[in-house]
């Protein structure tokens, strides 16, 4: 086995170079801290750092003797995170590090998202380098904002990708599948000016939705989940179809674009006299989402509280054209792959609602496999901007990564894999969006693989991972690199 030391040593040393990412605050946009972190890291081990105008970090490491001539691998991971916590726990993502829990083979954080995703490819990349195996040159490449804008790839030069060979990624959520294609995704925002006028109702109540499930909204589009906001949308459309009158008077859910929301709630008016009615709505969509979803949703919530009447709220066009937009706006699979029966092929999440100093945001966050099926379907957004008289912006689209069919790193990688595990790894495209879309629309002769440890509930508050499976991953990196050497 490359790496010769025991498996807690191994596991030892990741989770303490873990605890120095979760040391520095990481939120997607607000990375210069571990950037600083990783890059004073990387150069006390011995690399060359370079970091660059969005706080990406480039990191060469030299070849080990004898290693020179083989191709450049690149080592890739990102350093920010999505940051999360459950109602009630006291977080201040810009400020306060994450507080570590070890139990037993499993690492989570102490009511907050973990930061795995993608923490632990720097981490292990961080144990690798103080270990004595053979490799070419490497580079470490971590990028910022992968996890909203991917700022750090859309800014990365192409210099640092173009005169490589090899691209490990470590940003994948099972160890026992190395992935080789992945979606591509785009940003979309539909953006409102709300007027806010007297309250003309006598009654005000609170309607939440939470406990659902939430995750991730690439790799968990397809395992029958709800959607807080959605089905918070569903339950006021009730009302509505009811003829119960009402206002809004506030909203808000989700936590991120590619986040399935586990929250959302709105403060709404109704005549007193109809106050009992609207609660009965609510409870009729709680129903229903059990109904549709309880194998899944188990946990799910729906209610309909009194509180103290608000003076101001929204005009009735302003709340009828957003509950119009969230009911119109389909979340989940769209179609699955042709080829693939258990891979979604295009899909949609409502991320995020937002009231903002103007009006009202709403985050809508397509993936599609096909680049050209993704455009199509972005084409058809302003149409739903334009009756319900939302603005609609559309961000750069983020290119699918294509399976390179020739590739040389995809066997060696199986090889190792079956020598650590003891079994053949899972060979897959996935859903969700990897930062190998950017590198492989950089180069598509780039040979691409994308593997990550046991990961689970990612983009929420119960994120987790499996221990030994990174350091399982640590020795098939280790083991990878040291194939290479010899096929070269």
């Amino acid at each position: 086995m490359v790496l010769s030391a025991k498996q807690d040593a191994v596991i030892d040393g990741i989770v303490k170079e873990f605890s120095g990412l979760a040391a520095h605050p990481r939120k997607s946009g607000h990375e210069k801290a571990v950037s600083d972190y990783l890059a004073a890291r990387l150069t006390k081990l011995g690399a060359t750092v370079h970091q660059d105008a969005v706080n990406n970090i480039i990191a060469d490491v030299p070849a080990t003797p004898g290693c020179e001539k083989v191709p450049l691998t690149l080592l890739q991971g990102h350093m920010d995170m999505v940051c999360v916590a459950k109602r009630g726990v006291a977080y201040d993502p810009l400020k306060d590090p994450i507080k570590l829990v070890r139990e037993g083979n499993v690492l989570h954080a102490d009511g907050t998202s973990l930061g795995a995703d993608d923490g632990m490819a720097a981490a292990i990349f961080l144990y690798l380098l103080q270990q004595d195996f053979a490799h070419g040159p490497l580079r470490l490449i971590f990028t910022v904002d992968e996890e909203v804008h991917m700022t750090g790839s859309m800014n990365l030069d192409p210099k640092w990708v173009r005169d490589a060979t090899y691209v490990i990624n470590c940003d994948s959520e099972s160890l026992d599948t190395l992935v080789v294609a992945s979606a591509g995704s785009v940003h979309t925002d539909f953006t409102r000016d709300v007027k806010r006028e007297a309250n003309p109702y006598d009654c005000a109540l609170k309607v939440t939705a939470k406990g659902f499930a939430g995750g991730h909204s690439g790799e968990t589009i397809n395992k029958g989940k709800s959607n807080a906001i959605k089905a918070l949308a569903q339950a006021l459309e009730r009302l509505h179809q009811a003829g119960v009158p009402y206002r809004l008077a506030q909203v808000t859910g989700g936590a991120a674009a590619n986040a399935i929301p586990s929250e959302a709630d709105a403060v709404i008016v109704v005549p007193a006299t109809q106050a009992e009615q609207a609660k009965e709505q609510v409870a009729a969509e709680e129903a229903s989402q059990k109904a549709v979803y309880g194998t899944v949703e188990t946990n799910l919530s729906m209610t309909a509280e009194g509180i103290e009447r608000p003076e101001q709220v929204w005009s009735q066009a302003d709340t009828d054209h957003l509950v119009d937009l969230l009911v119109l706006l389909h979340t989940g699979i769209f179609a699955m792959n042709q080829h693939l029966a258990t891979l979604p092929d295009l899909s949609a999440n409502i991320g995020t609602v937002r009231e903002t100093e103007e009006g009202v945001d709403v985050e809508y966050f397509p993936r599609s496999s096909s680049n050209e099926r993704l455009q199509e379907f972005v084409e058809n957004l302003p149409v739903f901007a334009r009756v319900t008289g939302f603005q609609l912006q559309v961000g750069k689209m983020f290119s699918a990564w294509t399976e390179n069919v020739h590739s040389r790193l995809l066997p060696v990688m199986e090889k190792v894999h079956k020598a650590v595990l003891g079994k053949e790894p899972k060979v897959a495209a996935m859903h969700g969006g990897l930062e190998t879309g950017f590198f492989y629309a950089m180069d598509p002769q780039l040979d691409l693989v994308s593997v990550g440890p046991n990961t689970h509930a990612i983009h929420s508050a119960d994120e987790s991972v499996e221990l030994d499976s990174c350091a399982q991953l640590a020795r098939i990196i280790a083991g990878t690199l040291v194939e290479l050497t010899m096929l070269h």
